[in-house]
């Protein structure tokens, strides 16, 4: 037998030999655990962590989160939650997705009485937990309901949530045009995620001005969301400049110096 197969045949034998230990561990573990007796739980879920077993790290969380025989660090939970959701671990997902929810059960709790009293901001971020069911049951006409007391308010991320959900018929019937106008109104404010979007609607032929070719709208909005820090925008940019010829280019360019003069908010 040569050198390769001898190591083969010794990992082989190393791997049937500790499989039956480490499965034994995390039963045990979670024997413990249910039984409530958490230092031996503690104990056994030591090693299995650090090599990062999925199970262990579910488990460990779980201990944490709720203080049980460890104090309580949600965040320590998190991070443990993660680290098991990151291998497709269906109970660390579940588990993380519980934590967020708690977190952001809380902040609906304190943000609705101030929405209820008006306050624009709080209106807005509460539209945004019902349209995305954070700490809350998702509810889109809910969530139209409250960016559209916000936007009254000019809060400048309800108008840009106002345009997505015209985009992408969230609440609404689908409108580009609507979306469009919400999303200008935005972006003249500096607002980079609405100029993002405005990009797409162009290089997705949905742009309403027809004034102009929707590469050269396209480039000149993602050039401006690019310029405000936007990574995706600045990618973006860049494939469209290989569909763009050099009097294009030169085109777009001045439709985007043409678009940020309008910005309330400059550019740094």
């Amino acid at each position: 037998m040569n050198k390769s197969a001898l190591l083969a045949a010794a990992g082989l034998l190393f791997t049937l030999h500790i499989t039956p230990a480490t499965a034994a561990s995390i039963d045990t573990a979670k024997r413990a655990f249910d039984a409530g007796d958490y230092s031996k739980a503690q104990a056994e879920l030591e090693t299995l962590v650090k090599n990062q077993d999925p199970d262990a790290l579910n488990l460990q969380g779980q201990m944490y989160e709720n203080g049980w025989g460890v104090e309580q660090d949600a965040e320590q939970a998190r991070r443990l939650y993660e680290q098991g959701a990151r291998q497709g671990h269906l109970e660390s997902v579940n588990s993380l997705r519980a934590l967020k929810n708690k977190a952001y059960k809380v902040e609906f709790d304190r943000l609705l009485p101030l929405a209820e009293q008006n306050d624009g901001s709080a209106q807005n971020r509460i539209g945004e937990m019902y349209e995305f069911g954070y700490g809350v049951t998702r509810n889109n006409d809910a969530a139209i309901e409250w960016y559209r007391k916000a936007a009254e308010q000019n809060i400048v991320a309800a108008w840009h949530n106002l345009g997505r959900c015209y985009n992408f018929g969230t609440g609404v019937t689908q409108d580009y045009a609507e979306a469009e106008s919400w999303y200008r109104k935005a972006a003249e404010q500096g607002y980079q995620d609405s100029m993002f979007f405005l990009g797409t609607l162009y290089s997705n032929a949905h742009g309403q001005d027809q004034s102009v070719d929707t590469d050269i709208a396209a480039y000149a909005w993602m050039h401006n969301a690019a310029a405000l820090g936007n990574s995706t925008a600045a990618t973006i940019e860049t494939r469209l400049l290989l569909k763009l010829n050099e009097t294009e280019l030169q085109e777009a360019k001045t439709l985007a110096e043409s678009y940020k003069a309008q910005y309330v908010t400059p550019f740094q």
